[in-house]
């Protein structure tokens, strides 16, 4: 449904992909891992504009259709800009043309999204998080065959991410296919049933299965919280914690450190 061949983009003199190599099957959904820096929002933005190489795109060559291929796109960015004059019902409007949907559509995304109470409200308002599900409705928005997810659940509270992880897992069951990148170990757990290690641009690893995927999630959770991190949820090698006396009691070293300075 989805592949790169030998895809290179570069910014000045700077090659950020250097002959990535992918395929993203119908019915898959793949997560991009990498350092900041590594390609992985680089690659979703350059799908249909690559400097080299090829993409093919539910089966159209993106470099020689591009029109046609970016049809079969749909782009969740990790940060969206909006006219800050329109109303959220108005913005999907927009869209709605653009697109050449119908006024159902809007309707359906402001249910499904949590979005009927905004639906008025001038976008220039709207908090952060309520932004995002403005642009997750926009990206929901067409029937496509390719959805590319950048950072997801950025800034989305947990009803949200619900609803993102659940209209998701039905897009991917339905046969489409969906490319993400993310730093957050739940979009590993909830979307991903393969994932893809980038480095300098190039593709270093992949895995899928659940161990795999799981492998990949802890690594995600280091980089959040550091090394020690599994062994005091497990309670091993570090402080542990229990709830006596409506007070947090700890043991370990650490603990006790904390404790003396209290004293």
């Amino acid at each position: 449904m989805l592949t790169l061949t030998d895809v290179t983009k570069s910014f000045g003199h700077r090659r950020v992909l250097n002959r990535l190599n992918l395929g993203v099957a119908a019915g898959e959904s793949v997560a991009l891992l990498g350092a900041n820096g590594s390609g992985k929002t680089t690659t979703l933005r350059c799908l249909a504009r690559p400097d080299g190489g090829r993409i093919a795109i539910g089966g159209v060559d993106a470099l020689n259709d591009g029109v046609n291929a970016r049809k079969r796109l749909s782009y969740l960015p990790q940060k969206s800009a909006f006219p800050t004059t329109l109303t959220v019902r108005e913005t999907l409007d927009v869209v709605v043309r653009l697109r050449g949907l119908t006024t159902h559509d809007v309707d359906r995304e402001l249910e499904l999204c949590g979005l009927v109470a905004l639906a008025d409200r001038g976008v220039g308002h709207l908090s952060g998080g309520e932004r995002q599900r403005l642009a997750m409705a926009i990206a929901f928005l067409p029937d496509v065959d390719v959805y590319l997810f950048d950072e997801p659940s950025a800034n989305l509270d947990p009803t949200a991410s619900k609803i993102l992880f659940q209209r998701a897992r039905a897009l991917k069951n339905d046969g489409r296919t969906l490319l993400f990148t993310t730093h957050v170990p739940a979009d590993v757990r909830h979307l991903a049933t393969r994932v893809v290690l980038l480095r300098d641009g190039r593709l270093e690893s992949e895995a899928a299965g659940a161990f795999e995927l799981r492998r990949y999630e802890r690594m995600l959770e280091r980089d959040l919280w550091g090394d020690d991190h599994e062994n005091v949820v497990r309670g091993d090698r570090a402080d542990s914690y229990s709830l006596g006396d409506d007070r947090l009691h700890g043991t370990g070293a650490v603990a006790g450190a904390r404790g003396s300075r209290s004293r």
